[in-house]
C-alpha cells in the first residue's frame, strides 16, 4: 500500500510512476483530491466514490477515453457493508489513517472536519 500527500505531491503522477492504479477508493469529501487522483488510474481503472464530495469532481475526458477509466459511485452504509469492510480489512491488513483528538478538543475537530482540512478520518478519544 502506498500513501501520498496531495498537498506535497502530484498524486496522479506518483500513481502513474507505479504503473497506474487499478482502483482508487475515494472516501474523503474533497472533490479536488478525487479529481487529482483520477489522472493516476491505469488502463481500465476505476475511481470508486464512497464519500460525498464537497463540489463536483472534474474529470479530463481525454484521460478517461485513452485509459478507459471510469468513475463509479457507491452509497455504502448498511450494516452488512460495515461487516464486509471490517472482515476485508482484517484479512488484508488494511488499517485506517486517522487524526486523533482528545474529547476536550471536540470543537477543534469539528471545525477542521467542516472546513475539509482534517487529515484522514477524525477520531475522538476519551480518557
Amino acid at each position: 500500500m502506498f500513501t501520498f500527500d496531495s498537498d506535497k505531491q502530484d498524486v496522479a503522477a506518483e500513481l502513474l510512476k507505479l504503473g497506474g492504479a487499478k482502483a482508487i477508493l475515494a472516501t474523503v469529501t474533497a472533490a479536488d483530491a478525487m479529481s487529482a487522483a483520477f489522472g493516476g488510474l491505469g488502463l481500465d481503472g476505476k475511481l470508486m466514490v464512497l464519500g460525498v464530495p464537497n463540489a463536483p469532481i472534474q474529470v479530463n475526458p481525454i484521460t478517461a477515453i485513452f485509459s478507459r477509466s471510469a468513475v463509479r459511485g457507491w452509497a455504502s452504509g448498511s450494516s452488512i457493508d460495515s461487516q464486509d469492510t471490517l472482515q476485508f480489512s482484517a484479512l488484508t491488513g488494511v488499517r485506517p489513517m486517522t487524526q486523533v483528538f482528545p474529547l476536550e478538543k471536540v470543537n477543534d475537530a469539528y471545525d477542521l472536519m467542516m472546513s475539509g482540512k482534517v487529515r484522514f478520518r477524525s477520531v475522538l478519544t476519551m480518557g
